[in-house]
């Protein structure tokens, strides 16, 4: 144990910058991303301490700031769930890419529930009771179902 201490103090400010190496590797094998931000923390630590002779108890206090610091930033900016602007948006959500268009009901709607026919497939809607024949306008969609309302003649 006396060894691997004299090795850590022995390396000195390069410590951080091992461990900025070491999360941000290990940021590659991880999903998401969340260790990137401490790797940017410790290689920030590491930096000024090699720049400036600082103790460690006030290393690990600026890392800890830094690591909060950037981990704020970080959502302020990227938001979780944030979708990338793409060239098609709505790709993956079949349901919402019928918002605001019209279609005939291929079975009535009756009490919130019927199904309209896209193309070869009848979906669920839900809404005011419709007849069979009917036209309604998609405005919502809750997971597979439409939310629709009549069309006002």
């Amino acid at each position: 144990m006396e060894n691997i201490s004299s090795i850590v103090v022995g390396l000195g400010a390069w410590n951080w910058l091992i461990l900025a190496a070491l999360l941000l590797v290990l940021e590659l094998a991880a999903p998401g991303v969340f260790l990137v931000w401490f790797g940017l923390a410790a290689a920030a630590v590491g930096a000024v301490a090699l720049l400036t002779d600082i103790a460690w108890q006030w290393q690990a206090v600026q890392f800890a700031l830094l690591s909060l610091a950037v981990v704020a930033l970080a959502r302020k900016f990227f938001p979780a769930g944030a979708e990338a602007p793409g060239e098609r948006p709505l790709l993956h959500r079949r349901a919402h890419q019928h918002i605001g268009k019209t279609y005939v009901m291929a079975e009535p709607l009756e009490n919130g529930r019927g199904k309209i026919r896209i193309g070869d497939t009848l979906w669920r809607v839900q809404g005011p009771d419709a007849a069979k024949g009917a036209r309604v306008t998609v405005t919502d969609a809750d997971g597979v179902t439409l939310i629709v309302e009549p069309v006002k003649p």
